[in-house]
C-alpha cells in the first residue's frame, strides 16, 4: 500500500483538495496525507508531520498559483533528508504550467511534472509512473524558473543558484560554530553580496544542515549544527526603530491574526520594556518559547538572528534605540540559546568601532568584491543548470571581464550585473529558444539604471517635474558631507499621482524603485539601488540643488527621532531652540510641503514651548545674565587653568626628558646625508630617513594593468630640496608616548595589538593632532607627506607599478593575495617586510596612509614641484599604499584613493615627514 505524503500551500486549499480527492480515486488503497487546516508562516516543524513523512512511500510537492508556502520549506528539507539515507525514496515535483519553479536546493535532481491541470488522468498517471521510479527532468528547464534576482539579495530559496562564495560561506559557518558568544560581522562595500552570502549562502547551509556544494567538504558538519534545520531562524533590519524591528521580529512567531489586537499590545510592550531596561533579550527568548508551549508547538533547539544592513543603526536608528539594542545583542550572545550574524557596509565601519558592546564582541569577515573566476561561476553556472546558453561562448567572458573590471570602480557592480542577466532572461523567455543574448557593445553596467530612467522620460517627457519630486524630495538622504544614500518614504508621504508615479517605476520595465508592505501594514517606497545616485548625471544635478535643503531635513528627522524617544518628563528639553529652532521655522515657511506632517509637527510644537520659555526666563532674566557671566569666566579660568597644569606638571618634563636632549642641532641636521636617520627622542617616536633631492615621473602609464582614470595624467616632479620621511608607519607606541600625556585620544586597536603594530583607526584630524604635538614636543616642522611625497618616497628611483617590479609576488608585502602570514587577517609589526631603495618599510600594503593633499578627479593642474593640493573639495582627503585587506592592484605606487577626513578605520594609518634646513 503507498503511503502518498502532498505538500501545499495553504493558499491553495481548493487545488490541493482537487488533487487529493482525484488521486484516491486513481490509487484507492492508498494512505494520503496533507495537512487539512492552514498552518501560520513562522512555526516550526511539528513532530506528527516528520513522522508522516518517515513513513511515506512517496513525496509530492505541488506549486500552484500562490507560489511555495513557508511549510513546504521544512517539509522539502524533511524529505531531502530522507532521500539522503534512501537513495531510492521518491521527491515528485508538480509544477501549474506558468507558474515559475521556486529556487530550492536539488530541485533539478527531482521527477518533474509540468501541468495545466494536476487533477488530470495524464497527470495522475505520471505522478505515480514517477513514484514507481519513472520519470525525470524537462528537457528544457529554463522555461520553469528564472535564477538571477535582478537588483534583490538572494535568499535560502536561491541557494541552488548561488555560486563564487563558496570560501566566505566556510568562513562564517566556522565562526559561528567556534565562537558562538561572538558576532561575525560580514563587512564589505555596497553591492559585493553581503545579504545573499548569509541569505543564500549561510542560512540556506543552516536549513540544509550541509556545506555548501561548491566549497567541498572542508569537515564532517559542526557537532554544533546537528539540529539547525529545526532552529527559529530570525531576520530583521534595524531601520530607524531598531527595538521596534526586534520585537517585531519575534512577535510574528507568535501566531496573532493579522487583525489581534494582542500584537500591538504585546509589541509596544516589549519595546517599552526593552527601551527602558526592564528586560533583556533573554527575557523575550523565555516569553517566546512560553508562547510555543501555549500553541503546543515544540521549542526550537535554538533562535539565529541575522541583522541585515547593519549600517542602518549607525545612518538611520534613533541613538537612545541604537545603543540599546547594541547593548541587548552583545549581552545575549551569552546564552547559549542564540547565535546571531550581521551584515554591514564597509564605510561604516567607524560608527561600529565607536560602538563599544557591539564592537567587543563582533568577529569581522571581509567580503572583497568577487574576482573574475568567481564571477564566471555567477554568470555562467546558473544558466547551465537550466540548460539555457549564451549565444556565443565569448559573451560569458565579455560580461565577466567587464564586472571585473567596473567592481573596481563602482562598489555597485554586482547587484547591477544580476539586473542586467536578469533582463537577458526575460528576452530569451520572450524568444522562447533558451539562448541568452546581449551584444557586447551595450554591455555596461552602471547604464543598466540610467539607460532606463532616460528611457523612461524619453517616453513621459511630461513627468519630469514628479520624477524629480520623488527621487529627490522623497526618496533622497544627503548629509551635510556625504554623498547621498536612499530613503524610505511611507506612503503618507505622497500624493496620489506621486504614488502612481512611483508604482509605475517600481514595475517591470522600468524597475528603479521598490515598494514594500512591512508586516505593520505601511508600505513605503525606496531606490532599487543606489547606484543611480552616482551614475545619473541628471539626479546628480536635482540633488546637488537641493542639497541644502535636503542635508537640513536629515538633521531635523534625527532630531526629531531623538526627541520621541525621550521620556515624556524630559521630552520639552530635546525639542529645537535657538538657531536650530529659527532656521526650521524659515524652511517650514518655504517648504513646508516637502517636509513630513510628523516633522512640521515637531516644529510647530518647538515654537510653542520656546514661546513658553521665553515668558519665564523674561522675569529672571537679570540674575540669568550675571550667572552666565560669572560661570563663563569660571569656565575659562578653569579650562585654562586645566591646560597650564597639564603642561607644566605633564608635558614639559616629557619633553625636557624624552626629546630636548634628543632634537637635532642645525650643524648636525645640515650635515644628513641620503638615507641617513635619525631619531629625535629618547623612544617612542618615529624614526627619520632622508630622502634626497630629485626629479620623477608622477602617475601611472595607461598600459599598467590595474590602472584607474584618476592615476593621470603623468607629470614631471621635482623635489628640489631633501626631506626626512618616517622609516615606518607610526606605530602605536609613538602614539600612545602622545596619548600618556594627554596630547592624543585613546585609539582601539581591533584586536590587531598594539606596540609596534601600526596605529589604525585613526581620522585625518586626529593624525593632525599628532603631529602638531609631535612639532611641539621637539621645535621641529613635522607635517603630513604632500601627495608627490609620497609617491617619490615610495617608488625610491623605480618606474615600474610596484617598487620591487612588475609583479605583487609572494612575500613582499601584507595585503589580500601578497603571500603573508596576515593577508587580509590584519596588520603586520612595522618592518616586516623588505625595505625599498631609499630605506622606507611598508610604503605598500599593512595600512593605508594619510597625506596632505584635498582629493582631485586627477592630475590636470597639479603642482610640479612637490608641494600639497589644498584648494578645491577638501571633504575628501588622499590616502595611499593600500592596506592588509586590499588586493594587489590597490598596492601599486601610483594607486589613490580619497576618504572624508573624519573616516576611521582598521586599514588606515599614516606616517609622518619632516622639513629640513637645506
Amino acid at each position: 500500500m503507498r503511503r502518498w505524503f502532498l505538500s501545499y500551500n495553504s493558499q491553495d486549499l481548493v487545488l490541493i483538495q482537487a488533487f487529493e480527492a482525484a488521486l484516491r480515486r486513481k490509487d484507492t488503497e492508498a494512505h494520503i496525507f496533507f495537512a487539512s487546516k492552514s498552518l501560520r508562516a513562522g512555526g516550526y516543524w511539528l513532530p506528527e508531520l516528520a513522522k508522516e513523512i518517515a513513513g511515506a512511500t512517496a513525496f509530492v510537492l505541488l506549486v500552484g498559483e500562490k507560489g511555495l508556502g513557508p511549510w513546504q520549506v521544512s517539509e522539502y528539507y524533511e524529505a531531502l533528508d530522507r532521500r539522503v539515507k534512501e537513495a531510492n525514496f521518491p521527491i515528485v515535483f508538480v509544477l501549474l504550467d506558468g507558474q515559475s519553479a521556486p529556487g530550492l536546493p536539488f530541485l533539478r535532481q527531482l521527477h518533474w511534472i509540468v501541468t495545466p491541470d494536476p487533477t488530470s488522468e495524464k497527470c495522475l498517471a505520471m505522478v505515480i509512473d514517477a513514484a514507481a521510479g519513472g520519470g525525470g527532468l524537462p528537457s528544457d528547464l529554463w522555461r520553469h524558473t528564472a535564477p538571477y534576482r535582478g537588483l534583490t539579495a538572494m535568499t535560502e530559496a536561491d541557494s541552488d543558484f548561488f555560486f563564487g562564495r563558496g570560501r566566505e560561506t566556510v568562513d562564517v559557518l566556522s565562526a559561528l560554530a567556534s565562537t558562538p558568544d561572538r558576532l561575525p560581522l560580514l563587512i564589505g562595500n555596497s553591492g559585493v553580496g553581503k545579504s545573499s552570502l548569509a541569505q543564500a549562502g549561510v542560512l540556506a547551509a543552516l536549513k540544509r544542515q550541509a556545506w555548501p556544494e561548491e566549497a567541498g567538504a572542508p569537515n564532517a558538519w559542526p557537532q554544533a549544527f546537528e539540529d539547525s534545520r529545526q532552529w527559529c531562524f530570525l531576520t530583521l533590519k534595524p531601520g530607524t526603530e531598531p527595538l521596534k524591528a526586534l520585537a517585531e521580529t519575534f512577535l510574528d512567531t507568535w501566531q496573532f491574526g493579522a487583525t489581534d489586537p494582542e500584537r500591538v499590545k504585546q509589541q509596544n510592550g516589549w519595546i517599552e520594556l526593552l527601551r527602558d531596561g526592564k528586560a533583556t533579550l533573554r527575557d523575550l527568548l523565555d516569553a517566546t518559547v512560553r508562547r510555543h508551549n501555549e500553541l503546543d508547538q515544540p521549542k526550537p533547539p535554538a533562535f539565529f538572528l541575522y541583522v541585515d544592513q547593519g549600517e542602518e543603526l549607525y545612518a538611520r536608528a534613533e541613538e537612545r534605540q541604537r545603543q540599546r539594542f547594541t547593548e541587548l545583542l552583545a549581552h545575549a550572545l551569552h546564552d547559549p540559546r542564540l547565535r546571531s550574524m550581521m551584515s554591514m557596509r564597509s564605510d561604516f565601519l567607524g560608527g561600529l568601532q565607536n560602538d563599544e558592546p557591539l564592537f567587543n564582541v563582533h568577529r569581522q569577515i571581509n567580503i572583497p568584491p568577487l574576482r573574475e573566476a568567481e564571477l564566471r561561476k555567477v554568470v555562467s553556472r546558473p544558466a547551465e543548470l537550466l540548460s539555457a546558453r549564451f549565444e556565443t561562448p565569448g559573451l560569458v567572458d565579455i560580461i565577466t571581464r567587464r564586472t571585473a573590471e567596473d567592481s573596481v570602480k563602482d562598489v555597485g557592480a554586482l547587484p547591477l550585473l544580476s539586473y542586467t542577466l536578469d533582463d537577458m532572461w526575460t528576452q530569451m523567455m520572450k524568444a522562447g529558444d533558451g539562448v541568452l543574448r546581449l551584444p557586447a557593445r551595450s554591455f555596461e553596467l552602471g547604464g543598466v539604471l540610467v539607460d532606463r530612467a532616460n528611457t523612461f522620460l524619453t517616453a513621459h517627457p511630461d513627468s519630469e517635474d514628479v520624477l524629480r519630486r520623488v527621487l529627490t524630495l522623497r526618496l533622497a538622504t544627503v548629509h551635510e558631507d556625504g554623498e547621498p544614500t536612499r530613503r524610505r518614504a511611507p506612503r503618507s508621504e505622497f500624493s496620489e499621482g506621486e504614488w502612481r508615479l512611483v508604482s509605475e517605476l517600481a514595475d517591470h520595465p522600468n524597475r528603479l524603485l521598490v515598494t514594500v508592505t512591512a508586516e505593520s501594514g505601511e508600505t513605503y517606497a525606496e531606490v532599487a539601488h543606489e547606484a543611480i545616485f552616482r551614475r545619473w548625471n541628471k539626479l546628480r544635478d536635482w540633488i546637488a540643488a537641493e542639497r541644502e535643503f535636503l542635508a537640513w531635513r536629515s538633521e531635523l528627522e534625527a532630531a526629531r527621532r531623538a526627541w520621541q524617544a525621550i521620556p515624556p518628563h524630559s521630552k520639552d528639553d530635546a525639542l529645537l531652540m535657538g538657531h536650530g529652532l529659527a532656521q526650521a521655522s524659515n524652511w517650514l515657511a518655504k517648504r513646508a510641503e516637502d517636509i513630513s506632517r510628523v516633522d512640521r509637527e515637531f516644529v510647530v510644537l518647538s515654537r510653542k514651548v520656546a514661546r513658553r520659555r521665553k515668558l519665564r526666563l523674561q522675569a529672571l532674566i537679570y540674575l540669568l545674565f550675571v550667572g552666565i557671566i560669572t560661570g563663563l569666566i569660571g569656565w575659562i579660568n578653569q579650562s585654562y587653568l586645566k591646560e597650564q597644569v597639564n603642561w607644566f606638571m605633564t608635558m614639559r618634563p616629557y619633553r625636557l626628558a624624552n626629546f630636548d636632549p634628543y632634537v637635532l642641532k642645525p650643524l648636525a641636521e645640515r650635515a644628513l646625508k641620503p638615507q641617513g636617520s635619525f631619531r629625535e627622542c629618547a623612544r617612542d617616536c618615529p624614526e627619520m630617513i632622508v630622502v634626497p633631492a630629485g626629479t620623477f615621473t608622477m602617475g601611472s602609464p595607461p598600459t599598467e594593468p590595474g590602472r584607474l582614470d584618476h592615476e593621470g595624467p603623468q607629470h614631471v616632479v621635482t623635489i628640489a630640496k631633501p626631506f626626512a620621511v618616517s622609516k615606518f608607519d607610526v606605530t602605536f607606541a609613538d602614539w600612545d608616548a602622545c596619548v600618556t600625556v594627554a596630547g592624543c585620544p585613546k585609539i582601539p586597536d581591533s584586536g590587531f595589538g598594539r606596540d609596534t603594530k601600526p596605529v589604525i583607526n585613526v581620522s585625518s584630524d586626529e593624525v593632525q593632532q599628532y603631529v602638531e604635538w609631535l612639532s611641539k614636543m621637539t621645535g621641529q616642522p613635522y607635517r603630513l607627506l604632500t601627495e608627490a611625497e609620497w609617491e617619490y618616497a615610495a617608488r625610491a628611483g623605480s618606474t615600474t607599478a610596484y617598487y620591487w617590479g612588475t609583479e605583487i609576488g609572494r612575500g613582499n608585502a601584507d595585503c589580500n593575495g601578497c603571500g603573508s602570514k596576515w593577508d587580509n587577517l590584519q596588520t603586520s609589526p612595522v618592518g616586516s617586510f623588505a625595505a625599498n631603495q631609499f630605506g622606507l618599510y611598508d610604503m605598500a600594503g599593512n595600512v593605508w596612509q594619510w597625506v596632505e593633499d584635498c582629493y582631485h578627479d586627477d592630475y590636470n593642474g597639479a603642482p610640479t614641484d612637490g608641494a600639497p593640493r589644498t584648494s578645491g573639495d577638501c571633504s575628501r582627503r588622499v590616502i595611499r599604499g593600500g592596506s592588509w585587506y586590499s588586493t594587489s592592484q590597490f598596492l601599486r605606487a601610483a594607486n589613490r584613493d580619497r576618504l572624508n577626513p573624519g573616516n576611521r578605520d582598521n586599514g588606515l594609518g599614516f606616517r609622518v615627514g619632516r622639513t629640513l634646513i637645506p
